[in-house]
């Protein structure tokens, strides 16, 4: 059964809050060895994020997948045609107007209206060049046979779907948008599921991750056996006594099944609502793409827990900290039935 509703709202709010926190975190690490992150940041690492913690394409892309499925439900509830692909993809070409101009146009509503969201942070070619595209993609037609992480770092919002089965495969469908390889949107249908099972349907995190990983196995045995490698060595450092964490025995994080096996891992080791801080700092110091792997280990304990868990001063300091948590809220009233400001997605 579903949880409360106001639970569910707030966790709406957290998971999309917890990304955000997630990717601030990692992105001024993402491109540094272990070794580099020590060196600047000390031996343990970077320990908190930078002030004004300032997001990238990932949160961006995050809230217009976001913006896209309200748009979707809203129309739907009014018309009875729901078409939250196509919605989606016309809101990624919205995003894509944020990245070639320098701000909203005069008379310019909801999300495009922002001008905080007109800026540029480094956004992968795979996404550009996918979304320059004159007809959306899906895992049946796909545009290239890319794995990589920006598939899977903005289907959270996907989670808050009538149902696992449509979190899932919407998961896959809003990823295969711009990552055609299979690991590239069964991993974002996988993180979708994952958020739906903790936020919306109140499942316990093991018993969570265990359907995510069935389900995937029907796609991609590669990736659920990278989701499994994420449990069995939790497991294993549990038995161990619980030393220092490294993630890179689950790779770099570059590809999508990479890291969200990393963020799973990382949520397993701390599942405590106490424990966001220090599950940040194992999810970003490693070798490779620290902002994803972060940015996802957000998205899965806020959905988990909520904003309770969030550090009240780290999120003082989140560049649309606002516009995150209102939409992460539409989002959980959509799942529930509540009424909110529909006016904002039409």
């Amino acid at each position: 059964m579903p949880r409360d509703q106001s639970t569910v709202v707030d966790r709406g709010a957290g998971c999309l809050l917890g990304g955000a926190l997630g990717d601030s975190f990692g992105a001024p690490v993402q491109y540094l060895g272990w070794a580099e992150i020590q060196r600047e940041h000390g031996q343990e690492g970077v320990l908190s994020p930078p002030r004004p913690a300032l997001v990238t394409d990932d949160t961006q892309l995050t809230l217009f997948t976001a913006d896209g499925y309200l748009r979707a439900w809203v129309h739907g509830k009014a018309t009875g045609e729901w078409e939250p692909v196509d919605a989606v993809w016309r809101s990624y070409k919205r995003w894509l107007v944020t990245q070639q101009s320098d701000g909203p146009e005069p008379g310019a509503t909801g999300l495009i209206a922002d001008e905080r969201l007109f800026a540029s942070r480094s956004p992968g070619l795979t996404c550009l060049r996918a979304l320059a595209a004159d007809e959306a993609p899906s895992p049946e037609r796909p545009h290239n046979e890319s794995s990589g992480c920006n598939g899977v770092t903005r289907t959270a919002p996907a989670g808050f779907a009538p149902s696992a089965s449509i979190a899932y495969d919407l998961g896959c469908r809003f990823a295969a948008l711009t990552h055609g390889g299979t690991g590239g949107w069964v991993s974002g249908g996988a993180l979708a599921l994952l958020v739906h099972l903790l936020a919306v349907r109140g499942r316990p995190l093991r018993e969570a991750i265990d359907q995510v990983i069935g389900r995937v196995l029907r796609d991609d045995p590669y990736t659920a056996n990278a989701l499994n490698r994420a449990v069995v060595f939790a497991d294993e450092h549990r038995e161990l006594g619980g030393h220092a964490v490294r993630v890179d025995r689950l790779g770099s994080g570059w590809t999508g099944p990479e890291a969200l096996a990393i963020a799973v891992h990382t949520v397993l080791l701390h599942p405590k609502p106490s424990q966001f801080v220090d599950a940040m700092r194992v999810a970003a110091n490693h070798s490779g793409g620290s902002d994803a792997t972060a940015s996802l280990t957000g998205n899965v304990f806020g959905a988990l827990h909520g904003t309770a868990a969030l550090p009240r001063d780290w999120l003082s300091g989140l560049e649309l900290v606002d516009v995150l948590d209102e939409t992460g809220r539409d989002l959980g009233r959509s799942a529930v039935g509540l009424d909110f400001d529909e006016s904002r997605y039409e």
